[in-house]
C-alpha cells in the first residue's frame, strides 16, 4: 500500500471511529435522561438522537433545524388524521398520509426522512390517550434530538470548515496518485491508467469535501469552492490524460528521450500536489521545472515523418499536460489566499 492510500485510511477510519463515538454516547445519554425523567417512550428517544448526528457540527446544527420541520409536519399529519378519522383505520390514514408528504419531500431532500421517526411514532396507538400519547412521543424525540446535537458540539466536535479542509487534502493525494497512474500508463510502464480503487477514493474524498462544504456556516464559502473546483478542472485533465494512455504515443520502443521527460513531469506534478496535500507552499522554482520539461516534451514530440494518428495521440497527451498545468497554477493560487 502506498503512502498516499495509507493517508486516505486513516482519515477514513477517524471519521468512522468519530461517529461510532458520538452515536454510542448519543444513544447511551438520552436513555438515560430519558429513563431519570420516567418516560416509557424510550425508543423513538434514542433512535432520535443518533440519527440527527452528522459528521459536523455545523452539519447537525443545520440538519436539526430542517429535521424539526419534517418532525413538526409529520406529527402534525398524524395527529390530525387520529382526531378527524374513525379509530379503526385512523392509524392506517395516519401512516399513509404522513409517509405521502414526509416521503415525497424526503425525495428531494433527503433531511426530511427524520421526520418519518415522529410520524410513525404519533400515528402508532398507545396505551394512552390520543394526545397523551403524542405528547409523551414528541417530547421523547425532542430530547433525544437535543442530546444528539449536545453530543456533537461536546463529544469529538469537528467543525465543517475542518473537515472540508481534511477531505480536500485526501482528495489531493487521490488525484496524485490518479495522475501518476495515467502518466505510467502513457509510457507503458504499467497497464491500467485509472485503477478502480484509485477513482473511487477519488471521487469519495471529494463527495465529501462537497458535503462539507455545503454543511458550512458563517464562514465565506466562496474560497472553499473555488479549490474544489480547481482540483476537479485538474482530475478532468487527468481523465484526457487517461485516454492518451490507451493509444501508441511512442514511435519506436526505445524512445527514451520521451519516457525521461514524461517521468520527470509526473514526479514533478505529483509532487506539487502532495506539497498542496500538506500544506506547504509551492515554491516558484519546482513550477518553473514543470515549464521546463513541457518544453522539451514538446520537442520531442516535434520530431517529422510521424503518422496522423501518432501525431493526434500525441497532441492529447501534450494538451492533457498543459491542462494540468494550468490546474496547478490555480491550486497554488488558492492554496496561497488560504
Amino acid at each position: 500500500m502506498s503512502k498516499i492510500d495509507s493517508k486516505i485510511l486513516r482519515n477514513l477510519d477517524r471519521d468512522m471511529m468519530r461517529h461510532a463515538a458520538q452515536s454510542a454516547v448519543a444513544a447511551s445519554g438520552s436513555f438515560l435522561i430519558l429513563n431519570a425523567l420516567g418516560f416509557q417512550e424510550m425508543f423513538l428517544g434514542v433512535i432520535s438522537s443518533v440519527l440527527i448526528i452528522t459528521p459536523s457540527v455545523g452539519g447537525t446544527m443545520g440538519a436539526a433545524f430542517t429535521r424539526l420541520q419534517a418532525t413538526a409536519v409529520g406529527s402534525l399529519i398524524s395527529l390530525c388524521c387520529l382526531m378527524v378519522f374513525p379509530e379503526t383505520w385512523s392509524t392506517a390514514v395516519a401512516l399513509a398520509l404522513s409517509m405521502l408528504v414526509v416521503g415525497g419531500v424526503a425525495g428531494i431532500r433527503p433531511d426530511w426522512s427524520y421526520g418519518a421517526v415522529a410520524a410513525i411514532g404519533i400515528a402508532l396507538p398507545g396505551d394512552m390517550g390520543i394526545f397523551a400519547t403524542a405528547s409523551a412521543r414528541a417530547v421523547a424525540i425532542g430530547v433525544g434530538a437535543t442530546t444528539g446535537v449536545l453530543v456533537s458540539l461536546l463529544v469529538w466536535p469537528d467543525r465543517a470548515e475542518s473537515r472540508f479542509d481534511r477531505h480536500f487534502r485526501t482528495a489531493l493525494r487521490a488525484s496524485a496518485t490518479r495522475l501518476s497512474d495515467a502518466l505510467e500508463a502513457a509510457t507503458a510502464e504499467r497497464d491500467d491508467a485509472a485503477p478502480s480503487d484509485h477513482v473511487s477514493a477519488y471521487h469519495k474524498a471529494v463527495q465529501e469535501a462537497q458535503e462539507s462544504l455545503n454543511a458550512v456556516k458563517l464562514v465565506d464559502r466562496a474560497g472553499m469552492q473555488r479549490r474544489l473546483d480547481a482540483l476537479r478542472w485538474l482530475y478532468n485533465s487527468v481523465i484526457v490524460l487517461d485516454r492518451a494512455a490507451k493509444a501508441d504515443i511512442l514511435s519506436t520502443s526505445t524512445d527514451m528521450n520521451l519516457v525521461e521527460e514524461i517521468g520527470d513531469l509526473r514526479r514533478d506534478m505529483c509532487e506539487v500536489l502532495i506539497i498542496l496535500a500538506e500544506r506547504k507552499t509551492c515554491t516558484d522554482p519546482r513550477t518553473r521545472q514543470i515549464d521546463k520539461t513541457l518544453k522539451r516534451l514538446e520537442d520531442v514530440f516535434s520530431e517529422d515523418n510521424l503518422s496522423a494518428e501518432l501525431r493526434r495521440n500525441r497532441d492529447t497527451l501534450t494538451f492533457g499536460l498543459h491542462e494540468v498545468r494550468i490546474a496547478l497554477s490555480d491550486l497554488i493560487e488558492v492554496a496561497k489566499a488560504h
